[in-house]
Formats: structure tokens, sequence, C-alpha cells
């Protein structure tokens, strides 16, 4: 076999590698997601909060507001996503918000923004599984190119 066949089957073994660690690492990142109990459908804030222009109202509550007076105002508390094609419903989460009643007699929500750790945690796995698999890509080039004989060169 000679210089050029050596690295044209480099080549293919390095093509074959690389969609082998594809399709390993999107497993792994699959099944860990699932694993862990990660919902990738709530990762995202699409339909998280009720909007009247975009949603459709299943069902209403009255709910005090938290700041200033002690007031009541109905709200839409479980509402379908017409854009959603997962049919779920959404409901809405009371820990996160905050309902004002200002001196004028207008009641404001406000939603509380916080870290959505999930979604940092599963960008951190998708990097570390990343890695991983480019450090595992090049340590079986690596053994196949000094196997062919071809240690020297840096053609792939």
């Amino acid at each position: 076999m000679d210089d050029r066949e050596r690295q044209l089957e480099l080549r293919i073994y390095a093509r074959r590698v690389s969609w082998g660690l594809v399709f390993v690492g999107g497993l792994l990142f699959i099944g860990g997601l699932r694993f862990i109990g990660v919902d990738l459908d709530a990762l995202e804030s699409r339909g998280r909060y009720y909007r009247a222009d975009r949603h459709i109202c299943l069902k209403t509550d009255w709910l005090e507001t938290t700041v200033g007076d002690k007031d009541r105002a109905q709200f839409c508390i479980e509402w379908i996503d017409p854009s959603d094609t997962s049919g779920n419903t959404h409901q809405l989460i009371l820990t996160d918000l905050v309902i004002i009643k200002d001196k004028d007699g207008k009641i404001h929500t406000q939603h509380k923004r916080g870290v959505n750790y999930s979604l940092i945690g599963t960008i951190f796995y998708l990097a570390v599984l990343i890695v991983i698999g480019k450090r595992v890509q090049k340590l079986f080039i690596g053994k196949r190119r000094a196997r062919l004989g071809l240690a020297g060169t840096t053609g792939e």
C-alpha cells in the first residue's frame, strides 16, 4: 500500500469515527437528559406565561394582590397555546408571579426572573460530551495514523 492509499484510508476512517461519535454522542445526550428527567420542552420559555393575544384560557381564578391593597383580581391560571403541537396545558406558576396594585387602582403583574439551572446544566452536559468526543476522536485517529505508518503527517 503506498502513501496515497494510506492517507485515503485514514481520511475514510476519520469520517467514520466522526459520524460514529456524533451518533453515540447524540444517544448519550438524549439518554442522559431522559435519565435525569429534564424535559426539553420545559427548558424554553414559550407558553410559560398567559398572553391573551396568543393563548386560549381554560380556567380562571381570583387571586389576591401580593403588594399593595389586599384586593382580588381574576387571572387565567390554565391555558393552551395553539402553536404548541404537544397539546399540553400550561399553568400559572404563582411562585414566579408578583401581583401589584398601584395607588391608581390598576393591577399589574411582574414575573420574577430566576436563573434557569436546568438549561445551564444541559448546556454544560453538552459541552462536556463534545470535549470528550473530540478527545476520543483524536485518540482513535492518532492510533490509526500510527498503525498505518503516517505518524509524521498531518493530513486527514
